[in-house]
């Protein structure tokens, strides 16, 4: 073979390793964008027609639109979720938990609308598991607890989201005085996921350096 022809044909092995690697990196980070929440069964109703929610100006106006509720939130790949307290206005003492025995807690203290929030953790969570999270309440009159993972009184949790299913604001409900008043805004806390990395099978890059 001549020196033209295997300059040729090296250039030609390059580019087709190029565009391998480029069709793996363009996969890997559609997957990644495409990861979110998964909301299970429940109804779905547009935000606007939440009577008495202190905080629907707010929402609205960063593009959550509707919220579903008597329903349990999971993901569909593995990653971590970030957690921030953001508001509240409740004639009861709340809180948001998360892990057995409620490992995690923050205790609301009727506070104004803070998108970066006042509080926050972060936790690994695993594809297709309901998220371990409650909301409970210190009075006995309360709808408590209200349990993501075991299912229990869901018709307090309200799921709100806009378009993108990655962040997503929790919403609880504790029936006030005992009474089902529906306002969903006496304890709120943002939720944010974020997948692992996508790994990239050995078998493509195998094949992609036998290319070159």
């Amino acid at each position: 073979m001549s020196a033209k022809a295997e300059l040729t044909a090296i250039s030609r092995k390059t580019r087709l390793f190029t565009t391998v690697c480029t069709g793996v990196v363009t996969l890997i980070a559609s997957l990644s964008a495409n990861a979110a929440f998964v909301i299970s069964g429940g109804s779905t109703q547009d935000l606007t027609t939440i009577a008495g929610n202190d905080f629907n100006t707010e929402m609205q106006g960063l593009g959550f639109s509707k919220m579903t509720t008597s329903s349990q939130l999971s993901v569909d790949m593995d990653g971590s979720v970030t957690f921030y307290y953001i508001a509240a206005e409740s004639g009861y003492t709340n809180s948001f938990n998360y892990g057995s025995g409620s490992s995690i807690s923050i205790t609301e203290n009727n506070d104004s609308f803070d998108w970066d929030g006042w509080y926050s953790f972060s936790v690994d969570v695993k594809a297709n598991e309901k998220l371990d999270f409650s909301f409970t309440s210190a009075s006995a009159l309360a709808l408590t607890p209200v349990d993501n993972a075991d299912g229990s009184n869901l018709e307090g949790l309200g799921i709100i989201a806009g378009e993108s299913m990655s962040e997503l604001v929790l919403a609880y409900n504790d029936n006030y005085l005992g009474f089902v008043d529906s306002d969903f805004d006496d304890m709120l806390v943002r939720a944010e996921f974020i997948p692992t990395a996508v790994p990239v099978p050995a078998a493509i890059w195998l094949f992609a350096s036998g290319l070159l």
